[in-house]
């Protein structure tokens, strides 16, 4: 990891579990090519500690203090895991009639009826019989590229903490 500089003379408050962090990133690809950010950074606010964000991104940060800059990279397997070719299947028609409307280089978000839960997959070509889609995240695969600014830190408030507690059973 490399720390590019930090800002402000007060002694600023670290990343650590139960505080609010304030983000300013950025993330490309190995090719340079930007996924989030850019020019104008991306902001993200998340309470740590508490599986918000990308726990490698999270792990990054632990420690580090409002007004730092830094750069780092996340590998595929830390960030949305290996490409998996099983995971591109081909659909005929006969077994997926929908696939007819579809349009090959488009993602596609879909749900399940019964249970609500939503997915993607992208649909890599089309032809007369069927769809062959891919059902891989979009980023697998490929290693992150991260700058990030932490705009600022401050301790979680008490309200804050009671909505991020999961529920307990009493004995």
């Amino acid at each position: 990891m490399h720390i590019v500089g930090t800002t402000g003379t007060e002694t600023p408050m670290e990343v650590l579990k139960d505080r609010f962090v304030v983000l300013e990133y950025t993330v490309t690809l190995e090719d340079g090519t930007v996924v989030l950010g850019g020019a104008q950074p991306a902001a993200l606010n998340f309470a740590v500690g508490y599986g918000q964000i990308l726990p490698a991104l999270e792990a990054r940060l632990l420690g580090h203090t409002e007004g730092e800059t830094l750069r780092f990279v996340i590998p595929a397997e830390e960030a949305f895991g290996s490409y998996e070719p099983r995971q591109v299947r081909r659909r005929s028609f006969e077994e997926f009639p929908q696939g007819r409307t579809l349009q090959p280089g488009k993602w596609v978000v879909a749900s399940n009826d019964r249970t609500g839960a939503q997915y993607s997959y992208y649909v890599q070509s089309k032809d007369e019989d069927g769809v062959v889609l891919d059902f891989n995240h979009p980023l697998a695969g490929k290693d992150l590229h991260y700058r990030v600014t932490i705009v600022k830190v401050r301790d979680l408030f008490p309200e804050e903490l009671v909505e991020l507690r999961p529920c307990r059973m009493e004995p």
